[in-house]
């Protein structure tokens, strides 16, 4: 190979081809392989602690180690600055599994560069080709396969199957049709009715989004909202709904029905730098009091929110919101995060309501949470309340307010009225 042809397929660093001349010189045999794609975990702080001379002399001992590993047919290549791709020969797939298996042990070993310890995990991503796979599509399919391991923690290996292929399609089809949503008049609200114990009558409803989408009909809020949340087209989804429930509040306000609505305020959103200033221009501009709402932050958010964030929310009190704990215990739940918080209400989470009626230790955990709450001045709801039993169970322990399918199921703006009635 010419001096400058090597320059344009071999890494120095590593000492290995790179991924360039895998692709220009495994085209037409691809589909004699297995693929591994292989990744460093947390490769990017051992940069950020030791600096790139560092990584970079650790890189060449790892990748010296990978290549005695990988043994006979050495087709290990760099594709990137910590990820490795190995193209092992398909003929016994029992042989291929163990030395994956090998692989994630032996990689895990202690490596000593300049007197310093390093252990490190790796995650693979594996695809076993196929007759007339092209080379693309192989790397394409063991990269999804990679994304997988790496949902499931760090350390571990995935095998590429159809089951991931019809995840990832279903990804990219929601990732493409979200973002029309708005536009095309996709998303609506309905609203679940809350019960309040002391006035014996509905009070407040909680404003839940849905969507029903022009080429995939009806999506899950719990499907969509996570990827809108990941690709941060959950601001925009939580701006229209804010401006469809001042909306609807002032519908039902012409109608001399007075109702809070709760609205549920992302992490992504919550981060927004903005989010005081448009709530704010948005009630003025619907000609909305904010003692008609209240927005239910989660308390894994609030322990995550910056001074600037946990000062917004202070300020919607003082304008006359209300601020809820929402999904109380199911995060880094303590008596004090109730004290700090401008919070004037917790939602208990349903998981501590399903097996409320038999369960003895979930009955003491609820009935503390509520005498807590009580003795700091604040209401406790109980959400996902679905049967008489649990119903009667938190009244005995004297839970304030009550939301579920046992007392109504989520209802369009209509539906609420007749339900009033």
């Amino acid at each position: 190979m010419e001096c400058r042809e090597k320059l344009n397929y071999y890494d120095y660093t590593t000492r290995l081809s790179n991924r360039r001349y895998f692709l220009r010189f495994f085209e037409s045999k691809i589909d004699e392989f297995v693929i591994v794609l292989l990744d460093i975990d947390d490769f990017q702080y051992m940069n950020n602690i030791y600096g790139y001379k560092y990584s970079d002399r650790f890189l060449r001992e790892f990748s010296n180690r990978l290549n005695n590993l990988v043994g006979e047919n050495r087709n290990v290549f760099i594709c990137d600055s910590n990820q490795f791709l190995i193209a092992m020969p398909k003929i016994n797939l029992k042989i291929i599994n163990n030395k994956i298996k090998l692989l994630q042990k032996k990689l895990k070993e202690i490596l000593i560069i300049d007197d310093k310890e390093i252990v490190c995990s790796v995650s693979m991503g594996i695809y076993v080709t196929e007759e007339g796979d092209s080379i693309v599509d192989a790397l394409r399919k063991a990269e999804v396969a990679l994304h997988e391991a790496k949902l499931k923690g760090k350390g571990q290996y995935k095998y590429f199957n159809k089951k991931i292929e019809e995840k990832v399609l279903r990804k990219a089809a929601i990732i493409n049709e979200i973002k029309k949503s708005v536009v095309r008049d996709e998303l609506y609200l309905l609203y679940q009715p809350i019960l309040d114990l002391k006035e014996k009558r509905i009070t407040e409803v909680e404003a839940l989004i849905r969507w029903q989408s022009k080429e995939l009909k009806g999506v899950s809020p719990s499907e969509f909202i996570p990827i809108a949340e990941e690709i941060g087209f959950i601001r925009e989804i939580g701006y229209w709904v804010i401006n469809k429930v001042c909306e609807q509040i002032r519908e039902w306000n012409k109608q001399n029905i007075q109702i809070k609505v709760a609205i549920n305020v992302s992490p992504n959103q919550f981060e927004d730098k903005k989010l005081l200033r448009n709530i704010k221009r948005i009630f003025k501009n619907k000609g909305i009091e904010f003692n008609q709402v209240k927005f239910e932050i989660t308390e894994t958010q609030m322990l995550e929110s910056k001074k600037e964030n946990i000062k917004d929310l202070q300020e919607l009190v003082e304008l006359g919101a209300i601020i809820s704990l929402d999904d109380f215990g199911t995060g880094y739940s303590s008596n004090k995060n109730m004290a700090v918080f401008p919070i004037s209400e917790i939602k208990i989470d349903k998981c501590f309501i399903d097996n409320l009626k038999d369960d003895k230790k979930e009955q003491v955990l609820v009935k503390s949470a509520i005498a807590t709450a009580h003795e700091l001045g604040y209401t406790v709801v109980a959400e996902g309340v679905e049967k008489e039993e649990q119903f009667d169970k938190l009244i005995e322990l004297g839970c304030d307010k009550i939301q579920g399918f046992y007392i109504g199921k989520p209802m369009n703006g209509k539906e609420i009225i007749d339900f009033l009635d």
